[in-house]
């Protein structure tokens, strides 16, 4: 069994809903939910950024800082904007962190399950 991006992909969305069930029932306010919500589409916006810009440098050999920087600050911008309209910086954060969590959970399990990577 390979870890595949659609692998990583699916384990993205099963992470979040437990994510925000866990918000939900955790601080019973819909705000949370809702804030974890525009947390995670912040977070999956990130992760196709992030596969464009690595096709990109696979094609040119390299990878450019700046690219990197930008992307960065994309997320920043946005993550600025919607605590400035007033979502739940709670859910925000666990939207956020659904894809790192994700991708640890999948790292555990690879290594316990010996899944080649």
């Amino acid at each position: 069994m390979k870890i595949t991006i659609k692998r990583l992909e699916i384990t993205f969305v099963i992470v979040y809903f437990l994510a925000a069930l866990l918000c939900f029932f955790l601080f019973r306010s819909k705000s949370c939910l809702l804030g974890s919500f525009v947390g995670w589409l912040v977070s999956i916006g990130d992760w196709f950024l992030l596969k464009i810009m690595a096709k990109r440098w696979l094609k040119k050999g390299g990878y450019s800082f700046i690219d990197y920087g930008l992307r960065f600050a994309i997320v920043a911008i946005s993550i600025l904007i919607l605590l400035k309209a007033g979502f739940s910086p709670v859910g925000i954060v666990v939207g956020v962190s659904v894809i790192p969590a994700s991708l640890m959970m999948l790292g555990v399990v690879a290594l316990f399950r010996k899944i080649t990577v």
